[in-house]
């Protein structure tokens, strides 16, 4: 027996750094609950003193505490610090950035959805970083129930699975207007379950190893089973029992993150030391005494001749002592009116066994059943090419769509039925359309397609194309499609851009919504455009003349004006001195009185008359001086009193002495 391990298996980093902080820490100290969810790991910590806890509670006052790798809350940070507790913090690096991903979130005001399992302590854990206020699901249909919003913010369990968040994640596009996803699975658990499908694929049998507890174990152990693998999720070696491998030849072995290296190892050399001539012989026994019947067996084809015929169904010799039956509802899709328009006596068919022969019974064939196996096998090809479908819309749902592709029935989820949020699908009932296969199961007959996904294709398509035309300073004509509180995104014709807040007018703008509709046509200036991260940054503003030039041009340095007191500052006061303009007037030219304070001397909503002493075009900065004006009155009277005592130079002092 040759057994193979998984490329990636066992320990990640998050979960042996927090196994090495344990093994360092001091007896006495407790970890709010277990290390890891591994019971022999734990039970083993416990013998050194580290021992697990449910709550704050049994952790007496200035006692050490770890926090375990799932992470936890901020409220027991808080009551810890309250409580003199010594942290230790093994809290997974993956885990802390999904927590700060939510908090992030909810600051946002968007709406927090977290992908996980509910009472998994790790999202519980990132749950409480978000205010205890997330949408938590893990599945597809609970993502369904999600009521539109305007924005929402997805963070996903470290350990999720990648395919089940695809999933997810595609119903969650269609639930809002605009969807912001912390990719918080971590490269280890996506590692670990892309080398357990990979091998699951190559041998007879997968072990899975790992704590029964252990999600992630948990998923492994899913996802081998998935590719149809027979697949044993045990937590020791002795839980292994070797009749279940009995005739294999070739084993893979796969373990959680959370599996110490030593319980994988001690698997693996069992599985080594097994005989493999107990299992050969065990399976020559099964084959002598394998019970071969004569007659065929349900999903057999077989080929026979049409030897009578009715309304009804047709009656067929393919060997057997009596004649098979086919009827005619297995004859075509739809059912013909009558069997004997659709087949004559004589003709040769292939059909496929379509019951279980009982003893006594009659033997029931289908042409249909056999044309469902080539219509297989063309939808089978199509999903591993990537290739689109015809589809025909037959009928509604709440869900979604059901669809006819040849002789089978699909469905297709509202989520999946186009690329803005509708809430029915039923103007595609009888329209024919190409949709992609995204999911598909011949054993349970299901077959799940999506239309989005080709609007999608063929929307990327224009884009590109729009692309190409897209130049830096050019000016085009676009249309309003979302509005957004930092600003609008712009149809060009194909592709999106932004139009900032900042960028709409030189007036300041509060809200985006009282100066643009959705539907609005505008010209817009292409500032910025990213090739490499399609990203368009577009401009009104820079399409309109700078109100502070025009307004600036009616000024110059050495003009007095009438300033109102807008703002007062620490070190001097903000005036407008026209609607568009607005100038400081420091203390140092309000007064000349040292330490002298600015809201002693002022008030907002004064008005003041001010020189202007310095205007800075490329800076926007205008300064402004009261003084200057006291200095130019003060100026003013000295010259009109010399002025005046020109007329009075002939007097002299003596002649004011004998005045007085």
């Amino acid at each position: 027996m040759r057994v193979h391990i998984a490329a990636a298996c066992g320990f990640c980093y998050g979960v042996r750094r927090a196994v090495e902080l344990a093994a360092q820490a001091e007896a006495g100290t407790h970890t709010l609950g277990p290390i890891i969810h591994n019971p022999q790991l734990v039970d083993s910590l416990s013998e050194k003193g580290v021992t697990p806890v449910n709550s704050l509670g049994e952790v007496a006052d200035g006692s050490k505490l770890l926090i375990r790798s799932h992470g936890v809350g901020p409220d027991v940070y808080d009551e810890a610090e309250k409580r003199c507790l010594h942290i230790v913090d093994a809290t997974c690096p993956h885990v802390k950035k999904a927590q700060q991903d939510a908090r992030k979130v909810i600051n946002a005001k968007k709406v927090l959805v977290i992908i996980g399992e509910k009472d998994h302590p790790e999202v519980i854990s990132i749950s409480q970083w978000g205010g205890n206020r997330a949408i938590i699901i893990d599945k597809v249909e609970e993502a369904e129930e999600i009521p539109y919003c305007e924005t929402m913010g997805v963070v996903v369990q470290t350990t999720f699975s990648q395919s089940r968040f695809k999933q997810i994640e595609s119903v969650l596009a269609g639930k809002t207007g605009h969807l912001d996803v912390y990719m918080t699975i971590c490269a280890a658990t996506r590692q670990r379950q892309e080398a357990a499908v990979e091998l699951a694929g190559k041998v007879d049998a997968m072990i899975v190893i790992g704590g029964r507890n252990s999600a992630n174990t948990g998923r492994l152990a899913q996802v081998c089973a998935e590719q149809g693998c027979p697949t044993y999720h045990v937590e020791t070696a002795a839980e292994i029992n070797p009749d279940d491998f009995a005739g294999m030849h070739d084993i893979g072995v796969t373990a959680g993150a959370s599996t110490p290296d030593w319980i994988i190892q001690e698997v693996v050399k069992m599985m080594e030391d097994l005989q493999t001539e107990g299992t050969e012989v065990m399976s020559e026994e099964l084959l002598d005494q394998y019970d071969y019947e004569e007659n065929p067996k349900k999903g057999d084809v077989v080929t026979g001749t049409v030897i009578s015929v009715n309304d009804d169904a047709a009656y067929v010799s393919i060997g057997t002592k009596a004649e098979a039956v086919l009827p005619k509802k297995e004859m075509a899709v739809p059912a013909p009116e009558k069997a004997s328009d659709f087949v004559k006596v004589g003709q040769q068919l292939t059909v496929e066994i379509a019951n279980n022969i009982k003893e006594e019974g009659s033997i029931v064939v289908s042409l249909v059943r056999m044309k469902k196996v080539e219509d297989w096998r063309e939808v089978r090809a199509a999903y591993e090419a990537g290739e689109l479908v015809e589809c025909i819309g037959k009928e509604i749902n709440k869900a979604g769509l059901v669809v006819t592709i040849k002789s089978l029935r699909g469905f297709i989820p509202l989520s999946q039925g186009d690329v803005r949020f509708v809430k029915s699908l039923d103007y595609l009932v009888g329209e024919t359309f190409r949709a992609k296969v995204i999911d598909m199961d011949e054993h349970k007959n299901r077959l799940v397609l999506s239309r989005k996904a080709v609007l999608e294709a063929e929307r990327e398509r224009k884009r590109a194309e729009v692309l190409k035309t897209i130049e830096e300073g050019s000016v085009v004509e676009g249309t309003v499609v979302k509005i957004m509180p930092y600003g609008a995104f712009v149809d060009l014709g194909g592709v999106e851009g932004l139009l900032h807040i900042s960028d709409i007018s030189w007036k300041r703008i509060n809200s985006v919504e009282d100066v643009l509709s959705a539907g609005e046509k505008v010209e817009v200036l292409v500032q910025k455009f990213d090739e490499e991260r399609d990203r368009i940054s577009l401009s009104m503003k820079a399409l309109q003349k700078n109100p502070w030039i025009a307004a600036i041009e009616k000024f110059e340095v050495g003009d007095v004006v009438k300033g109102e007191v807008k703002k007062l500052l620490p070190f001097g006061a903000i005036l407008a001195i026209d609607p568009e303009l607005q100038g400081l007037l420091h203390v140092s030219e309000l007064t000349d009185k040292r330490g002298a304070v600015v809201k002693d001397l002022i008030e907002t909503g004064d008005t003041l008359e001010v020189k202007i002493i310095g205007i800075d075009r490329d800076k926007k900065k205008i300064s402004l001086s009261a003084l200057a004006v006291a200095r130019d009155e003060a100026d003013k009277e000295a010259r009109d009193y010399m002025d005046n005592g020109q007329a009075d130079r002939g007097a002299t002092i003596g002649d004011a002495v004998e005045e007085n």
